[in-house]
């Protein structure tokens, strides 16, 4: 549902069921921290996902063999490449770039480099209907305002306490979704004023860690430029 087949992707309740068999064994190994297979762990039964058979009497492929199945299906293509289109174009990407992306997932057998290419030299990436038309998240925002100023950072707690109060607190999501990268969940009076106020404590010197260059255009004019809202775009 998150992050292959997509809500709509055609799936029962006993496809779920029997993904999860399919992985059953697979676990983190506790001294390591890493990835290991328990066979005494694994579900070896039949069993059937997505029309597709799975033997009985098989371990670690069985898991394997699930990526595969769903990573070959036209929903997976398709909702992969509404995602990056989604975060790469604009929040409404065109369904004729959704669907050319779609087909190129599934021409190169998921190659997300050849899907990403596909996007960012379609005529619909710089057209003028959706040129600037993404919101940057609480986390865009800081870095480019960062960069903007050329400063030098030797400590980042205090962008991590921005990072707080714009509502995005660095490697904190709880959802499995993740943050979210449409303008809804970030635009609001609360949130442009808290960027503001950040821009004009970053370009004033005030925040620790932080240092400006030797001769940085005036702060006041470097605060309006970061707090524009031509700036809250990319």
């Amino acid at each position: 549902e998150l992050h292959t087949l997509g809500v709509d992707g055609g799936y029962t309740q006993q496809d779920v069921i029997n993904v999860a068999r399919a992985f059953t064994g697979w676990t983190i190994d506790p001294r390591t921290r890493t990835f290991r297979f328990a066979p005494a762990l694994h579900d070896t039964g039949e069993k059937i996902v997505l029309g597709h058979k799975i033997k009985s009497g098989g371990g670690i492929e069985d898991g394997e063999r699930v990526l595969d199945i769903v990573a070959s299906r036209p929903e997976t293509a398709h909702h992969i490449a509404f995602q990056l289109a989604q975060r790469l174009v604009a929040d409404e990407p065109p369904p004729a770039l959704v669907d050319r992306a779609a087909k190129r997932f599934l021409e190169t057998k998921g190659d997300l480099r050849e899907v990403v290419k596909t996007i960012v030299t379609s005529p619909e990436f710089l057209s003028p209907g959706v040129r600037d038309a993404k919101f940057k998240t609480p986390f865009e925002y800081v870095v480019s305002a960062v960069r903007t100023t050329g400063a030098s950072v030797s400590e980042g707690r205090a962008f991590v306490q921005t990072l707080q109060q714009l509502g995005e607190p660095l490697y904190m999501c709880q959802p499995p979704t993740g943050y979210h990268q449409t303008a809804d969940a970030w635009v609001s009076a609360g949130g442009l004023v808290t960027r503001m106020n950040f821009a004009t404590r970053l370009v004033s010197g005030n925040m620790p860690g932080v240092t400006l260059p030797a001769n940085p255009p005036p702060a006041q004019e470097l605060a309006l430029r970061i707090g524009s809202p031509e700036f809250q775009r990319h």
